[in-house]
C-alpha cells in the first residue's frame, strides 16, 4: 500500500474509534462508522484498474466522517480569528468579488481536473505523488474539527462593510454550502490546502498546467477569505501545509 493509503486507513480508524471513546450513538455514530467502512472497502480495490482515481471519494468519506463530531463552539479561538481578518478584509470592486467567488466555486472540481490534468499531459506514473501531496494536507485540515470548533465568517458578521452582496454567484455558492459541508469552519481551510497541493504537483511536473492552477488556486484562497467563507488564518495555514506534503513527497 501507499503512503496516502495507510493514511487513509488510519484516518477513518481513529476517527471511529475516538466516536466511540466519547460516547457518540444513534445516527452520528453510523455516519462515522459508515464512512469508516466504505473507505476500507474501497482501499481493498486498489489494485483494480480505477485505483487511481479511488481517492476521489476518500476526500468526502474523511470531511464527512469527522464533520459528524460536535462540540462546544470555541468563542475565544473564534473572537481571535476575527480580529486578525480586521486587519486585512476589505470590500472589493463587484467584477473582482464575482472572479473570486467563481473561482471558490471551482474547488471542488479541482482536485479531479488536476488529476486529469496529469493523465493528459502523459504523467500518469506521478499518480502516488499526486495523492500523497494532496491528501495529508487535506487530512491534517479536517482531522481539527473535532477537537475544535467555529462558526465560519460569513454566519456571523451580519451587516459588516465588507459583506460581500449576495449576487448569483454567491448565492450558487452559498447554496453549494448548505447542501455539501457541514456547516462550520474548518480551520485551516481544507479547500485551499488540497487547491495549492494540486498546483504544487502539476507546477513539479508540468509547468504550463502548473501555473494556470496555481492561477486558479490563488484566487480561491482569495475567495475563501474575501467571500467569508473563511478566516484570514483558515487560507493562510492552509496555503501552508501543502509546501509540507510537497517538500516530503516531492
Amino acid at each position: 500500500m501507499h503512503f496516502y493509503e495507510w493514511l487513509t486507513l488510519a484516518y477513518l480508524l481513529v476517527f471511529s474509534g475516538l466516536a466511540w471513546k466519547r460516547g457518540l450513538s444513534g445516527r452520528r455514530l453510523r455516519l462515522i462508522l459508515g464512512a469508516a467502512a466504505i473507505g476500507i472497502a474501497l482501499l481493498g480495490l486498489r489494485s483494480t484498474l480505477v485505483g487511481s482515481w479511488l481517492p476521489l471519494a476518500f476526500i468526502p468519506l474523511t470531511y464527512s466522517q469527522t464533520g459528524q463530531f460536535v462540540l462546544p463552539l470555541n468563542l475565544k479561538f473564534q473572537s481571535q480569528l476575527e480580529a486578525f481578518d480586521r486587519k486585512l478584509v476589505l470590500t472589493l470592486p463587484p467584477p473582482l468579488m464575482f472572479a473570486f467567488e467563481l473561482a471558490y466555486l471551482f474547488c471542488y472540481p479541482l482536485v479531479p481536473l488536476g488529476l486529469v490534468a496529469l493523465y493528459l499531459t502523459g504523467l500518469g506514473t506521478y499518480a502516488t505523488e499526486f495523492w500523497n501531496v494532496v491528501l495529508l494536507p487535506a487530512y491534517a485540515c479536517y482531522g481539527t474539527f473535532p477537537f475544535v470548533q467555529t462558526l465560519p465568517p460569513r454566519a456571523i458578521e451580519g451587516n459588516t462593510p465588507w459583506t460581500p452582496e449576495r449576487t448569483r454567484m454567491r448565492r450558487l455558492n452559498l447554496f453549494v454550502l448548505r447542501h455539501a459541508s457541514i456547516q462550520a469552519n474548518t480551520f485551516p481551510s481544507g479547500h485551499v490546502a488540497a487547491s495549492v497541493a494540486v498546483a504544487l504537483v502539476l507546477l513539479s511536473h508540468a509547468t504550463g498546467v502548473g501555473i494556470v492552477f496555481s492561477v486558479v488556486a490563488a484566487m480561491i484562497a482569495a475567495g475563501a477569505f474575501f467571500g467569508r467563507y473563511h478566516y484570514g488564518v483558515d487560507v493562510i495555514i492552509g496555503a501552508l501545509l501543502p509546501l509540507i506534503s510537497f517538500w516530503i513527497f516531492a
